[in-house]
């Protein structure tokens, strides 16, 4: 996968957590768990919108463009 710069990465992050609008981090103090969860989601949909710029791909050749990369391989024997 292609590595994002981490200062890039951290400015893109900054600037999509200050254009928040305030209320937004008010309600994840919120003490109803309803509107936590829909505070996390807004900001995470933030976030998304914001990393949209990025190209971010799977360059390996192990897996197909249509394929999505697995977290954890199929072998989890130790690794040495």
């Amino acid at each position: 996968m292609t590595r994002v710069d981490d200062d890039t990465l951290s400015l893109h992050l900054e600037v999509a957590l200050a254009t928040a609008s305030p209320a937004l981090f008010d309600d994840l103090a919120d003490s109803d768990r309803w509107k936590r969860h829909a505070a996390i989601g807004e900001i995470a949909r933030q976030i998304v919108e914001r990393l949209r710029c990025f190209e971010i791909r799977n360059e390996s050749s192990r897996w197909s463009n249509d394929a999505q990369a697995c977290l954890f391989p199929s072998d989890l024997g130790p690794i040495g």
